[in-house]
């Protein structure tokens, strides 16, 4: 059966310069005026400058599209009349000729003055209009484009040809100027300027424009793109195209995957580009901020061929690019250093990802996976003088415990991989568990202590009294004591503090009541971690921020129903109510259900220094292999 293309797809055909001749553009009532700049269009006339200038023969200079709605009495132009406009003036330069008629429905300024704009457009050559020109802002900018070709072409001006030229010319200004009416009359072989015509259903046309004028651009370079590729009049052979359709269709699918996506990319693409273009610049050699500056830019290299051979060559390097991407994605090594390394990547990213695919291009699979690993380690240990124990709350900054954290869950996730890839009698639902890095941005993830800090850092009252009253709840045995208030122990001491918080709500006794319950909770416990030792590794996981705020400060049993509920291991309570289901990463699970601790006497109760050395003890052997490929750190 074959492929039943795209009706929009089918309808996008381009239309050259002189097609576009002899025939009437309405310019609706509701477009804004004529705006170019003289950069702007300097700018357009140096790309038709380099076009002509060009060795390579049998090309089109695309334009961007021009949206219309055909009627009786001509064509209504939604989106293209900057270009239309400058087009004309350009020709009008040239040749002394109106090359089509606009006729504007809106033919008064914004004052309410009658102006005739196509009287004027189409005697600008003949009349000095300045002084009418000086008193409509419409008129005045049509006008200053005029005077800005004329200045161009113009002979005092002639040194500009030169600097923006691909090579040297010794050519009178008579000789270019016939250059560019040539080129605009197709009168050059092989040589077009092009746009691409978009037809709307007149059904659709306020809909269309008031899209186009809100930002919500109506053709993205994605729909365009694949129309090149698999419109009929591309040159592909049908049996190609109809294959490109069903690939096509693939590429935008996967790029849709959030797993897919976030392991090439931390975010999402700039409107109105879409997942796809990043793909599409990366074929093209297009950086990032030169997408922002132009994203059509892409477009048009793809448009821009010598052949119809060179559009099916472009279109496999655009497949295979993809296609390598994919192979990559499959690989759970590839998929999970790649993805760590997009995390905390900065810089252009499509450089980026030329730079890893030319990589990955050159060597083995096997010598890729270490080249990864490589750079990994430059960016956790760029100096190669980390140590595990190195790492502390007060000693680097978050962003370099999240990344030392995001690297041992990975690790951690490959050695499942490895303990399970050849155990046949497994019936796993998936090849292998995938980290999702696109969680990364969406749930914020902090650095959580795990057990609490003698420091509060509550923001304000509520908090505080929230935090106490779940205290009260959990441990009322911290507040049993039939002795005097004044005793010196620790007991006596909370109550004491209690009292006088419950009388004034004052900040700074609060902070002695939590340090006290703090204290009095870790004397509890035989092998406690120590008040110095808590900002160390061992007593550090990452967290979302949600369930992260969820905590209130709390002691380690109350974290550690808030983190079982948040991983759906068990069902919310009243008291935690406001607890929702996210992902959890999966070390920091192992420590809260206490997976890291062997021994037969490990309480689930509490986090002491033997669950701290247990779990420090587990991220050195991740991250310090003994294997030289694998080391991150030193031991």
């Amino acid at each position: 059966m074959g492929y039943n293309m795209n009706d929009k797809v089918q309808q996008i055909p381009m239309k050259s310069f002189m097609q576009l001749c002899g025939k009437t553009f309405i310019i609706p009532s509701q477009q804004r005026g004529y705006k170019w700049t003289p950069d702007n269009i300097k700018e357009l006339i140096s790309d038709l400058w380099e076009f002509l200038q060009s060795n390579v023969k049998k090309k089109i200079y695309c334009l961007q599209p021009l949206a219309v709605v055909e009627y009786d009495n001509g064509y209504s132009v939604l989106d293209g009349q900057q270009r239309l406009t400058t087009l004309f003036l350009l020709y009008k330069f040239l040749s002394g000729n109106n090359a089509y008629t606009m006729s504007f429905e809106r033919d008064e300024n914004e004052s309410g003055d009658l102006i005739n704009r196509w009287d004027f457009l189409s005697n600008i050559n003949v009349a000095d209009n300045t002084e009418e020109a000086d008193k409509q802002i419409d008129l005045f900018f049509i006008k200053r484009a005029y005077q800005t070709i004329c200045d161009v072409f113009n002979n005092d001006n002639f040194h500009w040809w030169n600097q923006k030229s691909c090579e040297s010319v010794n050519a009178s200004p008579s000789f270019i100027k016939q250059k560019f009416k040539d080129l605009l009359e197709d009168n050059i072989e092989g040589r077009s300027v092009q746009v691409i015509w978009y037809k709307v259903d007149s059904s659709k046309a306020y809909e269309t424009f008031r899209n186009l004028n809100s930002g919500k651009i109506s053709l993205t370079n994605t729909e365009l793109i694949k129309a090149l590729f698999l419109n009929r009049n591309s040159g592909l052979p049908v049996g190609i195209r109809e294959e490109a359709a069903h690939q096509f269709e693939e590429m935008e699918q996967m790029l849709s995957n959030d797993h897919f996506w976030n392991m090439i990319s931390s975010e999402e693409p700039i409107y109105p580009q879409t997942r796809m273009d990043l793909l599409f610049n990366v074929v093209a050699g297009i950086t990032g901020d030169d997408a922002e500056k132009d994203f059509r830019k892409s477009f048009r290299w793809f448009a821009n061929n010598n052949t119809k051979e060179d559009l099916y060559r472009k279109w496999n390097q655009l497949r295979h690019t993809f296609l390598r991407l994919l192979d990559m994605y499959k690989n759970i090594y590839i998929y999970h250093y790649i993805g760590f390394l997009t995390y905390c990547r900065t810089g252009d990213k499509t450089n980026y990802i030329r730079d890893i695919l030319q990589k990955n291009r050159e060597i083995s699979k096997s010598d890729f996976v270490n080249h990864l690993r490589g750079r990994i380690r430059r960016i956790v240990n760029p100096k190669d003088q980390m140590t595990i124990d190195s790492f502390a709350y007060d000693n680097v900054s978050r962003k370099e415990l999240r990344q030392l954290f995001l690297l041992h869950n990975i690790e951690t996730l490959l050695s499942r991989y490895e303990s399970l890839k050849n155990n046949r009698d497994l019936q796993l639902a998936h090849e292998y568990e995938q980290f999702p890095f696109e969680l990364l941005n969406k749930q914020r993830w902090d650095i959580e202590h795990i057990t609490s800090q003698t420091d509060s850092n509550f923001q304000n009252e509520q908090d505080r009294t929230d935090w106490l009253k779940s205290i009260m709840t959990d441990y009322p045995s911290f507040f049993n004591y039939d002795g005097n208030l004044d005793d010196d122990n620790q007991k006596a001491r909370i109550l004491r503090h209690l009292t006088t918080y419950n009388n004034n709500h004052n900040e700074k006794v609060f902070r002695e009541l939590y340090k006290a319950i703090v204290l009095y909770n870790d004397s509890q416990e035989k092998g406690s971690i120590k008040e110095e030792k808590k900002n160390q590794l061992g007593n550090l996981v990452l967290l979302d921020s949600h369930t992260n705020r969820s905590f209130h400060n709390s002691l380690f049993p109350r974290k550690r129903r808030i983190v079982v509920i948040a991983h759906g291991l068990s069902s919310p309570d009243d008291e935690e109510s406001n607890v929702v289901q996210v992902y959890i990463p999966p070390c920091t699970i192992q420590c809260f259900t206490k997976a890291y601790s062997k021994t037969s006497s490990t309480k689930l109760n509490a986090w002491v220094q033997s669950d701290a050395d247990a779990y420090v003890k587990d991220i050195k052997q991740k991250l310090c292999d003994t294997t030289a490929t694998k080391k991150y750190f030193k031991e």
